[in-house]
C-alpha cells in the first residue's frame, strides 16, 4: 500500500507484489503534525477499512507513507501512528520528491509539476547517474492580487463579477479549500469575466516558469510532464493554458494528468523494498 499525504487529504494506492494495482481511494490526512495523533490515526484506520477492509489488513505485507509538507516526520513517531492498525506490515516513510517521479510513467526524463498553495516542480534526469532536481515557489498571493484588482475595478465604476470575486477573496483569507478558488475561477472565466481569466492565466504562467527554471537541465526536449494538485487538475482553465504554453515551448513533450502519482510511487517503494529481483517487471506492470 502507498499513501501520499498533502496535509489536507491522503490518496491511497493498493496493489499486489507483481505491480498490479487493485484499488485506489482518497481520505483524511494522516499527518499527525497538522491534525494531531488521534485524528491522524482515526483517518488512517478509515482509509484502511475503506480500501482494504478492516479484517483484511492483516494481509498487507508493506505500506509506505509519503508526506508533501517539509515538516519532519520522525521514524520514531511512525510506530505510534500505525500501532494497532498496520502491526503486520513493514511500514516505511519515503521522500515526497522521489515518490512523485517514481509514480509517473516509466520514462527516463520525468518532470512532476504540482500546484496548490505552493508550486512545485521535480525533475528526474537519467543521464549517467539518476538525479532529482527540485524547484519550489510560493505562488503569488491570490488574496492580495484580488484586493488590488477589486479596488481598481471599484475606482473606475465597474461592478462585473465583484460579488463573486469578494467571495473568492474571503474564502482564500479563511484558508478554505482550494476547490473554491479553482471552481469559481473556471465558472467566471466561462461567463466571460476578464479578471477571472487574468487570475487563471497568472497561475498558469507561474507553473510554466517553474518548468523553465529546470529546463536548463533537460538533455532531451521530450520529457514526460505530469500535472498534479488542485490548481492544475481542479481548474480546466489553468490546466489548458499550461498544456498549451508548454506544448509550444516543448512540442515533443508528453503532458499527462497524474492524480495518484505520489501514492503510486509510495506503493512502488514499498514493493521494491522487498528486493524480489523483478523490479523492472513490477514497474512495467504498474504502468501497463
Amino acid at each position: 500500500m502507498g499513501i501520499a499525504d498533502n496535509s489536507r487529504y491522503a490518496s491511497v494506492v493498493l496493489g499486489d507484489p507483481s505491480g498490479k494495482i487493485i484499488a485506489t481511494s482518497v481520505g483524511g490526512s494522516v499527518n499527525h503534525h497538522c491534525w494531531g495523533m488521534e485524528q491522524a490515526r482515526e483517518n488512517l484506520a478509515k482509509l484502511i477499512a475503506e480500501t482494504v477492509g478492516w479484517e483484511n489488513r492483516v494481509y498487507l505485507a508493506g505500506a509506505c507513507i509519503t508526506y508533501k509538507t517539509e515538516l519532519a516526520v520522525e521514524c520514531l513517531q511512525v510506530p505510534a501512528l500505525v500501532q494497532g492498525i498496520l502491526d503486520g506490515a513493514h511500514v516505511t516513510v519515503e521522500d515526497f520528491a522521489r515518490s512523485s517521479v517514481l509514480g509517473m510513467h516509466d520514462n527516463e526524463y520525468r518532470l512532476f509539476l504540482a500546484g496548490g498553495c505552493l508550486g512545485l516542480a521535480i525533475f528526474k534526469n537519467a543521464v549517467q547517474q539518476p538525479a532529482l532536481l527540485r524547484k519550489e515557489v510560493l505562488m503569488w498571493n491570490p488574496a492580495l492580487r484580488l484586493k488590488a484588482r477589486l479596488l481598481e475595478i471599484l475606482s473606475t465604476g465597474g461592478a462585473s463579477c465583484v460579488e463573486e470575486l469578494l467571495f473568492i477573496k474571503s474564502q482564500i483569507e479563511e484558508s478554505r479549500s482550494m476547490c473554491v478558488l479553482t471552481e469559481t475561477l473556471d465558472r467566471l472565466a466561462k461567463q466571460g469575466c476578464e479578471l477571472a481569466l487574468e487570475l487563471a492565466f497568472d497561475l498558469a504562467h507561474a507553473f510554466v516558469q517553474l518548468v523553465m527554471h529546470l529546463s536548463a537541465h533537460f538533455s532531451t526536449l521530450d520529457p514526460v510532464i505530469g500535472l498534479y494538485g488542485q490548481v492544475l487538475l481542479g481548474s480546466s482553465t489553468v490546466r489548458n493554458r499550461v498544456r498549451h504554453v508548454l506544448g509550444l515551448l516543448f512540442p515533443k513533450c508528453q503532458i499527462v494528468d497524474v492524480p495518484f502519482a505520489p501514492a503510486k510511487g509510495a506503493y512502488l517503494s514499498s514493493v521494491l523494498a522487498r528486493r524480489s529481483g523483478f523490479e523492472q517487471e513490477v514497474i512495467s506492470n504498474v504502468f501497463a
